[in-house]
């Protein structure tokens, strides 16, 4: 891996990270408070992210977009990260799921969607495939036909009729488009009879229910999408019939954390408060912010190693698996200590400023998100050969 960062890498880096600190992370805390989580995302900083080229960052040239590579988008949502998390994630639902819209479609599915997606500036991608009673099994595959999502689909004549309930989707309630996963055969397991669909928010028998209220991630809607005989036309079939598991693998396993954002602010935000204050002659503080930089470092790294391999003949599902566990926990580390500077300087309090506090329970969500860690070292443990050496 090449760790000096291209000369286009370095100005991604900048016009997000400056678009980071001067629009979003001056109105996060006050969003982040607000009790309505419909009320909660800024549309206005989705606009102004659109006349960057942002939002359509990983449209390929072809299509019209950026083209950004794995490492650009990696180094894009980590700098929106550090100005709020949720902003970040629902922007990197789109990097992830332009490559469904963009290269798991067929010619005719891309002539009706991916101009509307790439002219409408506030156009955001939703996948589906968490319900109330299922969500892990899905992740490790646990091949039962009882196991996974329980949403049918049924056919009528030249449509797919669905009905069932998602919850906790990212971008539920946002997203324009979602990508929804349900059983064309319910007496099969996943791999054999899971379907996706292309989904627009305005078909009709499909519509939004609670609008999760969370810890943290707070400006990012988590939604609950109910659909209730909903007719989804078979043109609208994403991939193969029953194929649908082929799809949702590919986007699980290529998952890249941008958790490493709400880290370094949290760095900075104790490197501020020791600077000004007498606790910065303690070892204890000392000590603290020096694992603070090397968890940042090492978790960082981790992160833009699995990213700059994507896609080479050197990459490895278990390296972008193992990213997120290590990089997610090194992040709450990181973010547990800021808090314990800030409280031992008696300055951890509740306001509409950025604080350590936030940061903390932002990063709290990838501890489950993309599947909880506990389930990530168990998929990645197939991958492990007891047999053969690594190729460190």
């Amino acid at each position: 891996m090449d760790l000096n960062l291209s000369v286009e890498d370095l100005t991604l880096q900048k016009i997000s990270r400056e678009f980071a600190r001067n629009e979003i992370l001056p109105i996060a805390a006050n969003r982040d408070i607000r009790s309505k989580p419909s009320e909660a995302y800024p549309w206005e900083i989705l606009k102004k992210l659109d006349a960057l080229g942002i939002r359509t960052l990983t449209v390929p040239k072809k299509f019209g977009g950026y083209g950004a590579n794995h490492l650009q988008q990696a180094i894009v949502s980590e700098e929106l990260a550090y100005g709020d998390l949720g902003v970040a994630v629902s922007l990197d639902q789109n990097f992830k799921f332009t490559q469904l819209i963009c290269n798991e479609t067929t010619e005719e599915q891309r002539d009706r969607f991916l101009d509307d997606f790439l002219t409408d500036p506030i156009a955001l991608l939703a996948i589906a495939i968490t319900e109330p009673q299922s969500g892990t099994d899905s992740f490790l595959l646990y091949e039962a036909p009882i196991a996974g999502p329980r949403m049918t689909a049924k056919e009528d004549g030249n449509d797919y009729v669905l009905n069932g309930t998602k919850h906790y989707i990212s971008n539920g309630g946002l997203a324009k488009y979602y990508f929804i996963f349900a059983r064309t055969d319910p007496s099969k397991p996943m791999s054999e009879g899971l379907t996706g669909f292309i989904v627009p928010k305005d078909t009709q028998g499909f519509s939004i229910g609670e609008a999760h209220s969370k810890l943290g991630r707070r400006l990012l809607q988590n939604g609950e999408l109910v659909l209730s005989n909903c007719r989804v036309p078979k043109t609208n079939i994403l991939g193969e019939w029953n194929k649908g598991l082929d799809i949702f693998r590919k986007m699980v396993s290529g998952a890249l954390i941008p958790v490493m954002g709400p880290a370094r602010l949290a760095y900075d935000l104790s490197k501020k408060i020791l600077k000004e204050s007498s606790i910065k002659d303690d070892q204890w503080a000392q000590m603290l912010l020096s694992e603070m930089y090397m968890l940042i470092e090492a978790g960082r790294t981790f992160l833009y190693s699995a990213a700059w391999h994507g896609g080479k003949e050197s990459d490895e599902s278990k390296r972008r698996l193992m990213s997120k566990v290590f990089a997610s926990e090194a992040a709450i580390k990181v973010c547990r200590s800021a808090m314990e500077i800030w409280e031992h300087k008696g300055d951890l309090h509740f306001d509409n400023r950025p604080t350590p506090e936030k940061c903390w329970r932002d990063v709290l969500s990838y501890l489950h998100g993309f599947g909880t860690n506990q389930a990530v070292k168990l998929k990645c443990f197939p991958m492990i050969s007891l047999d053969e050496e690594e190729h460190w």
